[in-house]
C-alpha cells in the first residue's frame, strides 16, 4: 500500500552525459555537474539508494502498481523535502 507521507521532494546531483566521440585531451568539456528535482513516493531504500515513483496505479487495491520508478544515489542528494498528500487522499477516499 502507499504511504500517503511517503511523498518526497529531491534534489540532488547527477552527471552530464559522456562525450561520445574521440577528442583531444585540450578539447575536454568543462568539469560540471547537473542538478537535478524529482517528485515522487518512497518506494524503495537502502543505505546507499533512493526509489521514487512518480506515477501510481490500482491505488488502494491490493494490486497497486508504480512506472516511472528512477533510483537517485543518496551520495548526490542535497535536499530532500517532504510533501502533503494526506489531504488528497481524504478527497479521493470520499
Amino acid at each position: 500500500m502507499i504511504n500517503w507521507k511517503n511523498m518526497v521532494l529531491v534534489e540532488w546531483e547527477d552527471s552530464v552525459v559522456p562525450v561520445s566521440k574521440w577528442c583531444h585531451l585540450e578539447d575536454l568539456p568543462e568539469l560540471k555537474v547537473i542538478k537535478c528535482v524529482s517528485v515522487g513516493f518512497i518506494v524503495g531504500e537502502s543505505d546507499r539508494v533512493l526509489m521514487l515513483a512518480p506515477n501510481m496505479g490500482d491505488v488502494g487495491t491490493d494490486n497497486e502498481q508504480a512506472s516511472g520508478c528512477i533510483q537517485i544515489p543518496k551520495s548526490g542528494i542535497l535536499q530532500q523535502v517532504g510533501l502533503d498528500a494526506i489531504e488528497y487522499k481524504e478527497k479521493i477516499d470520499e
